[in-house]
């Protein structure tokens, strides 16, 4: 009888303990899984907020800029890089947020729109490898800009106010353009403090 009463204890004891590890090692689990689950949504919430500032269509095959660009007026990146559009809306100009403008490798001629002024906040615009063979004088008041790359297009002229930008302009690429060295000598003057690339 006692032996039986051992046996009994022993092996409720036994289940007891073990059923004490498996809820432990549930619970632990359960707290993981919590975990994990917070971190991506903490991630899905990062993802969401540069997708609320950050617009990358490049390579997509866009032939025309639309209001679901132009509409999107939180976006402080804009990258529109190799596709083949070949002119850009007026309202562009309502994108006041815009700091870096990547449209490189398309298809523009002629000049930008003068409405790029009104993205005063730009610090980087990149319209290299189109077809321009102008310069709006209105990215002169682009005060805050630092990069300005207009290499491999066909731009033969520069405006009178680029001056404006030598206080904040730190870099500007010509290469490719068949500028002459006179204009690029009166650039040089016009923003000594500028790293010209031709």
């Amino acid at each position: 009888m006692k032996n039986t009463v051992l046996i009994i204890l022993a092996i409720t004891v036994f289940v007891l303990g073990g059923w004490i590890i498996y809820d432990n090692k549930d619970s632990s689990s359960n707290d993981t899984k919590a975990d994990n689950e917070n971190s991506i949504s903490s991630s899905s919430d990062v993802s969401k907020a540069e997708s609320k500032t950050t617009l990358d269509l490049s390579g997509k095959g866009i032939t025309k800029v639309d209001s679901s660009v132009y509409g999107k007026q939180e976006t402080t990146v804009l990258i529109l890089s190799d596709n083949s559009i070949n002119t850009l809306p007026s309202e562009m100009g309502k994108m006041t947020n815009v700091t870096t403008f990547k449209i490189d490798h398309n298809l523009l001629d002629g000049s930008l729109i003068g409405e790029i002024r009104q993205m005063s906040k730009l610090k980087v615009l990149d319209v290299s490898y189109n077809k321009m063979t102008g310069m709006p004088a209105e990215i002169g008041q682009l005060s805050n800009l630092e990069t300005l790359n207009y290499s491999y297009n066909d731009i033969t002229g520069l405006p009178n106010e680029l001056e404006n930008l030598k206080n904040n302009l730190k870099e500007f690429d010509l290469t490719g353009n068949p500028l002459s060295q006179e204009t690029i000598t009166k650039l040089k003057n016009s923003l000594p403090n500028t790293k010209i690339i031709f």
